[in-house]
């Protein structure tokens, strides 16, 4: 295991607990953008939240502060970016996210561009911003310390959601710095000509296939979808991350079910 320095707030791998053990990881999505919400999800016991930029309008200022409400909770702030651009990657590492999904993966140089931006030399070019939270506001003072601790504490996620990433996993798992992959089962089920079809068994064997693939490899496997099938044959494939319910799903659904008590 990696050690990190004195005052880093977090162990060097969330993946592992305090003994070395490897972990799954449980997480949820806070659309809303909501920091009580984001805070409350740690103390309820989640792992992990999912601060959503691909899809909402969350500003890095707005992104800043839910990281920081998500690790008042206990849980680690993961930011899903629109693309694999540097200043989407570094701005996401500086604010704070600690694991970074970077969608529409396909190939193992889409890959090598969120490296390039998102670690620190031998491993990538990471701009240097000593001010940041993302390096502890240089309160460390040693930085070649600094950024061993920035790579070994922040997690590079490649999101495979089409047929292509998937039959290109071993490249996409064999680049140095990336740390694992998580499944988008919406566009995957798009890219297989069946939307929206979680239950259809030729995406439930795609998904485990991937899992399997790339725990091979070594690296993480993550997905995000709702409690059911699809979810059950990925963690039996080996997913050791995922997220498994949203705010705002969660909301309509027991408001729903306030309403129907009340008719």
């Amino acid at each position: 295991m990696v050690t990190v320095s004195a005052g880093w707030p977090y162990a060097a791998y969330p993946f592992t607990d305090a003994s070395g053990n490897s972990r799954t990881l449980r997480g949820v999505a806070v659309i809303t953008g909501a920091t009580k919400i984001a805070e409350m999800a740690g103390r309820l016991g989640f792992d992990m939240v999912w601060i959503e930029v691909e899809h909402g309008g969350a500003s890095f200022s707005e992104i800043e502060t839910l990281c920081m409400a998500a690790e008042s909770g206990g849980a680690i702030p993961v930011v899903r970016l629109p693309d694999n651009q540097r200043h989407h990657i570094l701005r996401a590492l500086e604010v704070g996210g600690r694991i970074i999904v970077v969608p529409m993966i396909n190939t193992a140089d889409e890959a090598r561009q969120i490296v390039e931006h998102g670690k620190f030399p031998p491993l990538g070019s990471r701009g240097f911003n000593t001010r940041s939270r993302g390096l502890n506001y240089g309160l460390g003072g040693n930085m070649t310390a600094a950024f061993t601790d920035a790579n070994a504490s922040t997690h590079l996620i490649a999101q495979i959601e089409t047929v292509e990433a998937a039959n290109n996993i071993e490249a996409i798992c064999g680049v140095d710095g990336i740390s694992g992959v998580l499944v988008g089962p919406g566009d995957l089920s798009v890219s297989l000509g069946k939307p929206g079809a979680f239950t259809d068994g030729e995406l439930i064997e795609l998904v485990e296939n991937v899992m399997r693939r790339t725990r091979a490899c070594g690296k993480h496997a993550g997905i995000l979808v709702a409690p059911g099938p699809l979810l059950d044959a990925a963690r039996k494939a080996g997913c050791d991350f995922f997220f498994c319910g949203g705010d705002i799903n969660d909301l309509a659904k027991a408001w729903r079910g306030v309403l129907a008590a009340t008719e």
